[in-house]
């Protein structure tokens, strides 16, 4: 009974100085992370610094914008007068130059009567001259009495050719007139286009500068807001700054004390890890008294014998500590395989590479629960038993990397934390990941957490358990890599008898079976 005290006492040790480590490493993290932490806040303190004298500068800045556009606002608003003005001053010329219009084309039009007039007269005066040639043949028969009469009819003549010459002058001088009249028009026409030209610009100008001077008014409003929001952020980021500084002292306070509080820790550490050595050799001393003490009440007869089993401290479901005592399915397997074989297992929990160098150097039989193949252990003396059951390794990341992590391809580049000399390190094989080898699962796992490394690779089972109870189920899993690994006890590469013995009841039948229930369970 006492033994079986001390043994849980050991392998409760164990636990507990295991979990300190955890707790270790935690805290070691977060001084770290407080280092980089007071380096940040005065990288910000000095950004800060530099912002306000930039925002001072903006400031002085937007103020002298501030006039400019007040200015242009002021200057766009006396052109938009002026433009004003301008059009109402071509709306005036355009009703005279109409009127101009309107006279020029009565003008038109009385020159046409003129001209129809002349045609008129020089008709008359054409008939006129017949006339008094008709006279002066009449006063020729009529001889001497038709002597007056000839005398008029050669005024007349004379007259009639006067008045065909005076309407020859006047239809030249109507023709020049008309030609002027002619070349007038077409200056008007084009003066009429031009006008029609320069109102339309003078709309669009106006039109125009009507968008721009209400865009300078919104450009100079919106300064004005600018000029305000800068003299607040002023006054926003001197208090900013003042803050960072208290901030910057208490950061800087917090890290003069690191130093003493990584001491502690460095202490606690080697306190931890004499504590699992003192856990370990209690327990081996505690079989060995055990052994004496049925030797020597037993008279010296024939007793079970003690095997030996090392297994990894935490890799539950398969391996862990429960209430001191080392539980899970390759346990259990264990206590049926050798209870049949008429052996008494004790079991030793620690780090695997630590069972794996005492099983090379033969202070331990076994190493259960260890995944086959394993290429890490090729090269060893080592030799595995049948399998008796089956690892599917999986990867585990924070849910916003999870989505991304589909299959072993997605893994390139990336950060994989694993255990050394874990056989999932295998199945990494290929994937262009970066590798971060942890001493055991719980620290992979703290490696994601910390940002070490951007997921983890372990047993299902296993990384459901460690996210579900050590890290509030902030690591999900991702996917299952497809690779199936037996899992087996592990033995020196001497121990044939051994193995034959296990080979033996894991092949058997009803053992068999029993096996696989317990995996299903």
């Amino acid at each position: 009974m006492v033994s079986l005290t001390y043994r849980a006492l050991a392998d409760q040790l164990w636990s507990l100085s295991m979990e300190s480590g955890l707790t270790t490493d935690f805290f070691e993290e977060s001084l770290s992370a407080n280092a980089a932490n007071l380096e940040a806040i005065r990288a910000i303190d000095t950004g800060l610094g530099l912002l306000k004298g930039s925002i001072g500068d903006i400031a002085g800045a937007a103020a002298e914008a501030d006039d400019k556009l007040g200015s242009a606002d002021g200057a766009a608003a006396s052109a938009l007068g002026s433009m004003t003005a301008g059009s109402q001053a071509l709306s005036a010329m355009d009703a005279r130059f109409s009127v101009f219009v309107s006279v020029f084309k009565r003008v038109a039009e009385s020159i046409d009567r003129i001209d129809g007039a002349l045609r008129s007269i020089e008709e008359i005066s054409e008939l006129t001259n017949l006339l008094s040639l008709n006279a002066a043949i009449e006063a020729a028969r009529a001889g001497i009495h038709g002597k007056g009469f000839k005398v008029v009819a050669n005024e007349v003549k004379t007259l009639a050719a006067k008045s065909k010459d005076l309407t020859d002058l006047a239809a030249g001088l109507l023709k020049e007139l008309r030609a002027g009249m002619t070349d007038a028009h077409s200056g008007i026409t084009a003066i009429d286009e031009g006008k029609a030209e320069l109102s339309k610009r003078m709309a669009a100008s106006q039109e125009d500068l009507s968008e721009s001077s209400k865009a300078i008014a919104g450009a100079v409003s919106n300064m004005k807001d600018i000029r305000q929001a800068l003299i607040t952020q002023t006054q926003s980021s001197s208090n900013i700054a003042d803050s960072m500084d208290e901030l910057s002292e208490s950061a800087k306070l917090l890290t003069e004390n690191t130093v003493l509080i990584r001491g502690n820790i460095s202490r606690q550490k080697s306190s931890g890890s004499a504590v699992q050595a003192a856990a370990r050799a209690l327990k081996a001393s505690m079989s060995e008294l055990n052994a004496a003490l049925s030797d020597l009440l037993s008279g010296g007869a024939a007793c079970l014998e003690t095997v030996a089993i090392a297994h990894d401290v935490s890799y539950p479901p398969w391996v862990y500590i429960s209430e001191g005592q080392s539980a899970g399915i390759a346990i259990e397997a264990a206590k049926r395989i050798f209870d049949d074989e008429g052996l008494f297992p004790e079991f030793r929990p620690e780090q695997f590479a630590d069972a794996l160098n005492d099983l090379l150097a033969r202070r331990i039989r076994i190493v259960a629960n260890v995944g086959w193949p394993n290429d890490f252990l090729a090269d060893k003396p080592v030799i595995p038993s049948k399998p008796f059951a089956t690892f599917r390794p999986a990867v585990f990341a924070r849910d916003a990397l999870a989505a991304g992590l589909r299959s072993l391809k997605d893994l390139k580049g990336k950060r994989v934390a694993a255990q050394k000399g874990s056989y999932v390190v295998d199945c990494l094989k290929g994937s262009g990941c970066d590798i971060i080898v942890t001493e055991n699962d719980l620290e992979a796992f703290a490696a994601v957490i910390w940002g070490r490394a951007d997921c983890a690779i372990t047993e299902r089972l296993v990384g459901q358990f460690l996210t579900a109870n050590y890290f509030s189920d902030k690591l999900v899993p991702c996917f299952e890599t497809g690779d199936e690994l037996n899992v087996v006890f592990l033995l020196g590469k001497e121990d044939l008898e051994l193995k034959a013995a296990l080979d033996a009841r894991i092949q058997d039948p009803a053992c068999a079976a029993w096996l696989k229930g317990l995996t299903k369970r």
